[in-house]
C-alpha cells in the first residue's frame, strides 16, 4: 500500500485507466481528489446548523462554534467546511432547493469555477494566465531600494527595454516614485517630470505591455495618455479618489495592492489579528468599489503587497496562503523579488539575494501567482518556465 500524489486531473485519470476504472467514472474520482477547506462568514444560527446537517448528508463535515447550538438570532458565525468537489456539487443541490440558502450555494458555485484560469482584458487582447507570466521592473528613481534596478539615464532605460523583453517579459512596469518602507512622498509635478523624460522611449521601443506604478490619478492619465495599458496603484485606488475614475475611462488593467498604512509609516509595527481575512475582505470592498466606479472585474489585477506593511512572518504566510486569493477570480502579481523577507534569514543585501527570490519564485508558482514582478527577468523566466512544466 501507498500514499498517491495525484494533484492534476490528468495523473488521477492516468492512474484510473492503468487499473480499468470505467471512463465514464472518471469526472466522478477527478471530484473526489480535489479537497477543500473553506470559511465561511456571516451566517445566522438557522443557516450554519442547515449547512452542518446538509454536509454530514453529503459526506462533507462544517466545523461551527458551539454557541451556534443556543440560536442567538442576533449574532453572525463564522464556519469552516471540509470537502471534496464532488461532495460540495452535492451540497449545491441540495442548498439550491432552499431559497434562504441561495447567496451560501452561489458562493460555492463561483468557488468551483475559480478554478478556471483568469483572464484578463488588455484593449482588445484577451490574456489567459495558463503559464506564469513575467513583469520586469524599471525603476526610474534615484533612491530604490536594490541599486540594481535604478535607471535614471533615458539610454540606459532604453536598453534595459530592449534586454528585458529579449529575455523574456510579457510586462514591464515603469516606476517614478519610490514605495520603499519610509520613502517620502514625491510631488506629482517631480513624477511626471520624471516620466515625460523616459516614457516616450519604452513606449516606442517595445510592443510590451506597459505599466505604470503610481498611485496618482494625473499621473495614471499622462502615461495611458502615452500608450499604458495598466496602472499600479499601491494604495488599491485609495490615496487619490480620482484614480478609478481615470481607469474607468480610459479602460486600461489595474493592479489593486493590499497595503497597511502609506511607504513612509507602513513598517512600523503593523499588526494583524487574522493576516488572510482582512486581506481578503480589503480586496472584497476594492474590487467592489472599482466595478461601482465602472471599472470591469477582467481589468482588475489582485497584489497581496509582500513588504507593504506586514511583518516577516505575515510575508512568509501570504506566500504559503496565496491560492486562498483565487478566490477572486482575478490573475494574482505578486513582488516578491530581492525583498528584505528573503534576504533577512541570511542577512544580505538586495545585491546579494537572487537565489532566494528565485527559490520564493518557485513557491509562488507553484501557489497560484499569475504574475512576477521582478528585477531579474531572464533567471526568473528560466525558473518560470521549468515550474510550469511541473505543477501547470
Amino acid at each position: 500500500m501507498r500514499s498517491l500524489i495525484l494533484d492534476r486531473k490528468e495523473l488521477i485519470i492516468k492512474e484510473l485507466s492503468e487499473i480499468g476504472v470505467d471512463p465514464l467514472a472518471y469526472p466522478i474520482f477527478v471530484n473526489k481528489a480535489h479537497y477543500k477547506i473553506l470559511k465561511i462568514e456571516n451566517l445566522s444560527s438557522a443557516q450554519a446548523n442547515i449547512l452542518k446537517q446538509t454536509a454530514l448528508i453529503c459526506g462533507a463535515d462544517l466545523a461551527i462554534p458551539k454557541d451556534v447550538y443556543h440560536g442567538n438570532k442576533r449574532k453572525k458565525f463564522s464556519a469552516i467546511l471540509f470537502s471534496n468537489h464532488r461532495e460540495i456539487e452535492k451540497m449545491i443541490a441540495r442548498l439550491d432547493e432552499q431559497p434562504w440558502m441561495k447567496k451560501i450555494s452561489d458562493n460555492l458555485k463561483k468557488l468551483l469555477d475559480s478554478e478556471l484560469y483568469p483572464i484578463l482584458k488588455l484593449g482588445k487582447e484577451l490574456i489567459k494566465f495558463s503559464r506564469t507570466y513575467i513583469m520586469g521592473v524599471i525603476n526610474i528613481t534615484p533612491d530604490s531600494f536594490y541599486s540594481g534596478s535604478q535607471y535614471t539615464a533615458e539610454e540606459i532605460v532604453e536598453k534595459v527595454t530592449s534586454e528585458m523583453a529579449d529575455e523574456g517579459a510579457d510586462f514591464l512596469d515603469i516606476g517614478a516614485e519610490s514605495t520603499r518602507p519610509g520613502a517620502q512622498p514625491l510631488s506629482e509635478e517631480e513624477e511626471l517630470e520624471r516620466l515625460k523624460k523616459v516614457l516616450p522611449l519604452v513606449i516606442k521601443k517595445t510592443k510590451i505591455p506597459i505599466s505604470v506604478d503610481t498611485y496618482k490619478a494625473n499621473v495614471a492619465r499622462f502615461a495611458i495618455d502615452q500608450g499604458v495599458q495598466i496602472i499600479n496603484d499601491i494604495s488599491g485606488l485609495g490615496f487619490d479618489k480620482g484614480m478609478a475614475r481615470v481607469i474607468a475611462i480610459k479602460k486600461v488593467g489595474v493592479v489593486i495592492m493590499h497595503i497597511k498604512g502609506t511607504p513612509k509609516n507602513m513598517q512600523v509595527n503593523p499588526q494583524y489579528e487574522n493576516l488572510m481575512d482582512e486581506i481578503c475582505n480589503y480586496f472584497g470592498k476594492r474590487i467592489d468599489y472599482a466595478m461601482e466606479s465602472g471599472i470591469k472585474k477582467e481589468q482588475i489585477i489582485i497584489d497581496p503587497g509582500l513588504g507593504f506593511g506586514k511583518r516577516l512572518e505575515d510575508n512568509y504566510e501570504i506566500i504559503r496562503r496565496l491560492n486562498e486569493l483565487k478566490v477572486f477570480d482575478r490573475p494574482i502579481l505578486v513582488g516578491h523579488s530581492r525583498k528584505s523577507f528573503i534576504g533577512n534569514p541570511f542577512n544580505l543585501l538586495p545585491e546579494q539575494r537572487l537565489e532566494g527570490t528565485l527559490g520564493v519564485e518557485s513557491l509562488l508558482i507553484e501557489n497560484g501567482a499569475s504574475i512576477l514582478r521582478v528585477h531579474d527577468v531572464l533567471e526568473t523566466k528560466r525558473v518560470a518556465v521549468l515550474i510550469d512544466k511541473i505543477v501547470r
